[in-house]
């Protein structure tokens, strides 16, 4: 638990000041473009490549071909010495040379699939945007309002797509640096498609008004700070020896090119209930007229921070210890691995999740400083909605990658089909009634169907799953009580001195340095009971913090 926290902790560093950034760069686009037609049609064209990228790239691709790099990296056992061939194997060589040529051949064949797809993307894009939004229809637009809200994500659509290649490209690269456990740059690499973009919205607050022509510019930012995030990485591999060759000849032959197929055909579903949960949400949303896309978008950046700072850096470094435990079919030190990221996500997810309930609407408030206080309850509702599912999506991403190191890729996808399956029927039943919370809601539900399955298929394929027991649960539930309690009675005290004092001209000030209070204390309080009731992992938690600003300072 110790050694996962804390190689965790460095990445987490690094995915921290990406989130933040990427919330700063939805916080420029929230002031720019707001919550009307204009930023409803940009989420919609957006997420058509992003879509496909978390499908065929970032998602199914990057399961399926890390533990195969690896098994190509790990090479085969050496005997100890020439005069004893049949003596006992020695520690595996690394075969650098094949795990590279495994890499090129992954390469090429990501930019003639994808490659083709953005072009049939841009060909057909109105036809996709028509599938996605159902053409903006049945909601409180007009047909003209709705015909030109269609034109606009087609047009946008058009420009995105390419996105998708240099994406692709991007997830190859960072997923060869992870199985090196070289983690900083792919790390830091999504940092740059943000300070990128955030670049280019600056630019528009002076150059260009934030109306058709600004969200042109803006999307053509998007696509360049996707090719500023593939770039960054490849210093870091050249060094490592690799160029980045496209090669076509053993494309077809290739046994780890069949291995990433193989994996990768169950796992476009079986890694993509989030973005077809989306989807899905994004087609009933367009029917509820303005508003309602833009907010599950901006909520989505809020509810998605803590699953990118904490369950990602836990989810990378324990995919490569699971994959390189499956390699060896050593299913115990694999269940410790799994275990281990468990616990820790329960510990930080759970946090999370009672903070973001009791401070929804201030950090919304915080972060949309120019939404209207209607605009900014309305997406505080819809946040409060989603983060009920951050402890499953934190666990599917420690448990999913265990069943494709394992040459198992059906498990997630019966679990992912079951998340869609939850996910569509809560929401045709209720997003009349419910509106945007309730496809929110939806997510979450399916999401805590994904897990339930990935939890139940663990015990039954490797054995039992190390966590939560009896006692470190009571001792979470004492301290998220505490934490509630502490967070919600902090927050209701600066809103009632907002309200005593006459600060409502001063109020985002006030709401910014109660946040800067409120969070750390809770954070601490937090720890602290966890600490005293010896939760695995905590006194290294407790300790991080000074750690953090002592480096700081070294520098």
């Amino acid at each position: 638990m110790a050694e996962t926290l804390r190689t965790s902790g460095k990445l987490s560093i690094a995915v921290a000041a990406s989130r933040v950034l990427g919330l700063a760069r939805e916080v420029l686009f929230a002031h720019l473009f707001g919550v009307g037609a204009i930023a409803d049609a940009y989420q919609v064209a957006f997420r058509i490549p992003n879509l496909l990228r978390d499908l065929f790239a970032e998602g199914a691709l990057s399961s399926a071909f890390v533990p195969t790099f690896l098994a190509e990296l790990v090479g085969k056992p050496k005997p100890k010495s020439e005069e004893d061939s049949e003596s006992e194997s020695a520690t595996p060589e690394p075969d650098r040379e094949a795990a590279y040529r495994l890499g090129n051949l992954t390469f090429a064949g990501i930019l003639l699939v994808t490659g083709l797809l953005s072009v049939l993307g841009i060909v057909f894009a109105e036809e996709v945007v028509g599938l996605i939004a159902n053409d903006f229809e049945g909601g409180t637009l007009s047909p003209d309002e709705a015909a030109a809200k269609l034109e606009l994500a087609t047009l946008l659509t058009r420009i995105m797509m390419p996105l998708l290649t240099v994406i692709s490209a991007s997830a190859v690269w960072m997923g060869m640096l992870n199985a090196q456990k070289h983690y900083s740059a792919p790390a830091w690499a999504p940092a740059m498609f943000n300070v990128t973009s955030i670049v280019v919205g600056a630019a528009l607050i002076f150059i260009e008004p934030a109306d058709t022509t600004g969200i042109i510019v803006w999307s053509a930012g998007t696509l360049g700070a996707g090719l500023v995030q593939a770039c960054v990485q490849l210093p870091a591999l050249w060094r490592l020896g690799y160029r980045p060759i496209p090669r076509l000849r053993g494309l077809g032959s290739h046994p780890g090119i069949r291995r990433i197929l193989r994996l990768m055909a169950p796992a476009v579903i079986g890694l993509a209930a989030v973005q077809i949960n989306i989807f899905v949400n994004t087609r009933f949303a367009a029917s509820l007229g303005d508003g309602p896309i833009a907010q599950l978008s901006y909520s989505f950046r809020i509810f998605y921070l803590p699953i990118g700072v904490f369950s990602v850096a836990l989810a990378t470094v324990t995919t490569t210890r699971v994959s390189e435990d499956a390699a060896k079919r050593d299913f115990g030190a694999l269940a410790a691995s799994a275990g281990e990221g468990v616990s820790a996500v329960w510990m930080l997810m759970t946090a999370s999740t009672v903070g973001l309930l009791a401070l929804a609407e201030p950090v919304v408030r915080v972060l949309y400083f120019s939404f209207s206080a209607t605009e900014a309850t309305a997406t505080a509702v819809v946040l409060q909605a989603y983060v009920l599912g951050l402890l499953p999506y934190g666990l599917v991403k420690i448990l999913a990658p265990v069943f494709y190191g394992l040459d198992k890729p059906r498990v997630p996808l019966a679990a992912s089909f079951s998340a869609v399956a939850v996910n569509i029927v809560f929401n045709a039943l209720t997003y009349r009634q419910l509106g945007a919370p309730g496809l929110a809601l939806g997510t979450a539900l399916g999401a805590l169907a994904n897990v339930i399955v990935l939890r139940l298929s663990f015990r039954r394929v490797v054995g039992p799953l190390p966590g939560v027991g009896p006692s470190q649960l009571g001792a979470m539930v004492l301290a998220n009580a505490l934490l509630g309690a502490l967070v919600w009675g902090a927050w209701f005290g600066v809103e009632t001195l907002i309200s005593a004092l006459e600060l409502a001209r001063l109020g985002w000030f006030v709401r910014v340095a109660g946040l800067a209070v409120v969070v750390p204390s809770g954070f601490f309080a937090y720890v602290a009971v966890l600490r005293a009731t010896k939760y695995p992992g905590a006194d290294l938690l407790w300790r991080l913090p000074a750690k953090i600003l002592g480096r700081l300072r070294r520098r």
